[in-house]
Order: structure tokens, then C-alpha cells, then sequence
């Protein structure tokens, strides 16, 4: 006979905890403090399209006219969140993110074979055991 114990383990959100939407993600380090960072971002466009003032450069004019600017689109990496992980815990956390894909796949993939289309869909290789 066995001795199970369960572990009952709380998660609480801090109460400085945000959520976001990132559409990237970029990896950083080693860091020397043995860790690895990942960087969440979402990809935005900045437009400005302001009114802006121009002026005669006749020498005795002081009159303003009020000028158009042409739109100028700015492309922004807004960076939502940075996560610190320990370089031991890496082949865990992305042994998870792995197997989130894959299910999200087959599902996207099920979705599609019952519409009999094959738009949208993410490639999937064969299942392996992660």
C-alpha cells in the first residue's frame, strides 16, 4: 500500500497584476544571473496627422498660416510584459508552450477538415511525446 498525498497548491494574482494582448514574443539571455527573459510584445501603428503652423520667410512678416501635415505611420513594438525564468525551469516552460501549439493545431486543423477548407490553418508535424 501507497501513501498518496495531495498538494493543493493557491494561485493569487498580485495586486499590481495587468492582462494584455502581445502578438511576439522575443528571447533574451542567458543572463549572468542565470536567467532567461522573455520579452511579450504587440505589434501597433503610430499615425500622426497633425495641423502644424508655417510661416512666410518674407523678412517683414509675422503672419501665420496654418499648413497640413502629410500622415506619417510610425511602426511600434509595444512591449506588454517581460517574464524572468530560471534556466533550469526553460525545457519545462517550453515543453508547455509546445504542447499549447499543438493542441491549438488540432483543433484549428479539426475545425478545417469539417469545412472541407484548408485556409487559416497552423502546420502540424506528427505527434511526438514532449
Amino acid at each position: 500500500m501507497t501513501n498518496s498525498s495531495k498538494k493543493i497548491v493557491q494561485h493569487v494574482r498580485p495586486t499590481h497584476f495587468t492582462s494584455a494582448v502581445a502578438t511576439g514574443v522575443a528571447v533574451t539571455g542567458p543572463t549572468d544571473d542565470g536567467f532567461i527573459h522573455l520579452h511579450f510584445y504587440r505589434e501597433t501603428q503610430r499615425i500622426t496627422h497633425d495641423d502644424v503652423p508655417s510661416r512666410s520667410h518674407a523678412p517683414n512678416e509675422v503672419e501665420l498660416a496654418w499648413g497640413h501635415a502629410e500622415p506619417s505611420i510610425h511602426l511600434v513594438r509595444e512591449e506588454v510584459a517581460v517574464i524572468s525564468v530560471p534556466v533550469s525551469r526553460l525545457p519545462f516552460i517550453g515543453t508547455v508552450l509546445n504542447k499549447a501549439v499543438r493542441f491549438v493545431a488540432s483543433l484549428l486543423n479539426a475545425s478545417s477538415q469539417a469545412k472541407s477548407t484548408t485556409s487559416d490553418t497552423l502546420p502540424t508535424r506528427p505527434r511526438i511525446p514532449a
